[in-house]
């Protein structure tokens, strides 16, 4: 017997072991067969803690809701499953941790709308609640090709100059008495306490004013910029350079924002409670960008954005703000004559949210 068949069949049994409803455990088998990894990730999460019942109810809900069937292609259903266990893994890691900080990068989408709730705000689409125009007439901006690097870390700096590039493109002033984009990926920035955890983390690129340097722009920050190199161009990487060792991708696909969504929102609270002014973060692979904003007790995301349309409405924030960048470079207050819609997220956040030191 081929090992391959050996680690389906082991999967399948793993799978019926769990205690499942009938009609869950027969989809669940249909999945651990197609792809062995999948009946030993439900094991895993399951053992992970077997008295907690919320983490097995989500479990059993994500199958329940897979198993209507919705004509889907099977690699389509397993890699949502595999997000599904991935966000769950995370939410339960966030769940039972202490004193220890947990990252960014780690927090799920669950957690995130805990996070959410417990500081009274609403995540809204911001197409609906405060729709943009992109100037007619501007020409199409290109995407990013981030099949070009290994991975995302490679692929950061080259990213931060195509933001340049493209803010500048779109009237931005940089340089003296404007603006720059650092990249920030290896920079400590944030640190805080929200309820009763600890998180930590920072964003991938970030635009300041030109004087800051990347010390200080965790506090001065502008916009954020967090890159995710999608399956799809990680196979196509892999395609067109077999000499470079790489995992195998499954599923090759574009990167979704709810993949991202913990990470991001719990970074933007954070950066707003150190932040003198209020600040746009960009999700973003490359091809799309999901733009996310605070506006009052408003979480406003805008999702699926073309990078003409995000580019144009990052660079109306900035041009907008330029004023305020000389007289109010340095202050870690919001200006008194910032709108109050605008001034109410960073209050509410500097008097909730706090920061502690890493050292």
């Amino acid at each position: 017997m081929s090992s391959t068949l050996e680690c389906k069949r082991a999967a399948t049994q793993v799978v019926k072991s769990l205690g499942l409803q009938a009609d869950l455990t027969a989809r669940a088998v249909v999945l651990a067969a197609a792809d062995s990894t999948v009946g030993s990730s439900l094991r895993d999460l399951i053992q992970l803690n077997e008295d907690d019942p919320a983490l097995k109810a989500l479990v059993e809900e994500f199958l329940r809701e897979m198993s209507t069937g919705d004509g889907q292609p099977t690699t389509k259903v397993i890699q949502d499953l595999r997000d599904e266990i991935r966000l769950l893994r995370s939410d339960f890691a966030a769940r039972h941790t202490d004193a220890k900080s947990i990252a960014f990068s780690l927090v799920s989408g669950v957690a995130a709308s805990q996070l959410l709730r417990d500081l009274r705000l609403t995540e809204a689409d911001g197409f609906e609640e405060a729709p943009f125009e992109t100037p007619a007439g501007v020409n199409d901006i290109d995407t990013f090709d981030f099949s070009q690097f290994v991975n995302e870390d490679a692929g950061t700096p080259s990213f931060v100059e195509y933001h340049h590039n493209q803010l500048q493109a779109c009237g931005v002033r940089m340089g003296r008495s404007g603006y720059k984009v650092l990249d920030l990926h290896k920079t400590p920035m944030y640190h805080v306490e929200i309820g009763n955890n600890r998180y930590s983390g920072g964003v991938d690129g970030g635009v300041v004013p030109y004087a800051v340097r990347a010390g200080s722009a965790a506090e001065l920050l502008r916009i954020g910029f967090e890159h995710k190199q999608s399956t799809a161009d990680k196979a196509t990487f892999r395609m067109n350079h077999p000499d470079v060792l790489q995992a195998e991708v499954a599923a090759p696909r574009q990167y979704s924002f709810k993949e991202g969504r913990g990470q991001v929102v719990c970074c933007l609270l954070a950066a707003h409670a150190m932040c003198q002014l209020p600040l746009d973060l960009d999700l973003t692979d490359g091809q799309q960008h999901h733009l996310l904003r605070l506006r009052g007790d408003l979480l406003l995301v805008y999702e699926g954005c073309t990078p003409t349309q995000a580019y144009h409405e990052m660079a109306d924030v900035l041009i907008r703000q330029g004023p305020l960048l000389t007289s109010k470079l340095t202050r870690l207050e919001p200006p008194a004559e910032l709108e109050e819609e605008l001034r109410k997220p960073i209050k509410k956040l500097k008097g909730l949210v706090q920061g502690y030191s890493a050292v």
